[in-house]
């Protein structure tokens, strides 16, 4: 190594700040607002609708559809909220604020998908005993199956 010199890299540790709401996030790909530095091309479309819940007013679906859809909607936008928690707090593990809000909402998310076992079918093999017919039978058949593409 002649002569040449190794660099040293310096990588700051995130702080905690502003976060983005739930709905927001999952639009936006963070729930941290020091994190977002959009490209100019996509600033147009960082809105804080779904797509999918929000489309569903004109395409004649029924009203359990739609209500699947906005349950399935939250259930997405928590766990992503979760797992950008996750990922702050694999660096900064005793950050009581970041843990407290965790488990808010992971208890959140337990409920929204005991809720959606409970009115629809269950989203993994954990929601099986909330769901309706979970007495009686092994009921993870019940909903449409990975491939099938939808939440019908």
């Amino acid at each position: 190594m002649s002569e040449n010199h190794l660099a040293i890299a310096n990588v700051p540790i995130q702080p905690w700040g502003e976060l983005y709401s739930q709905e927001e996030a999952l639009n936006i790909g963070t729930i941290f607002q020091d994190l977002n530095m959009p490209f100019f091309a996509s600033e147009s479309v960082m809105g804080t609708t779904n797509p999918i819940a929000s489309g569903l007013k004109n395409l004649g679906v029924s009203k359990e559809q739609k209500d699947r859809e906005q349950l399935m909607t939250k259930i997405n936008q928590i766990s992503f909220f979760l797992d950008d928690l996750t990922l702050y707090l694999d660096t900064h593990e005793q950050d009581a604020e970041a843990l407290k809000l965790y488990r808010e909402k992971a208890q959140e998310c337990a409920e929204l998908r005991k809720q959606f076992a409970q009115e629809f079918y269950p989203l993994t093999k954990l929601c099986v005993p909330h769901c309706k017919n979970g007495e009686t039978s092994f009921c993870l058949q019940d909903g449409p199956m990975p491939w099938e593409g939808a939440c019908i």
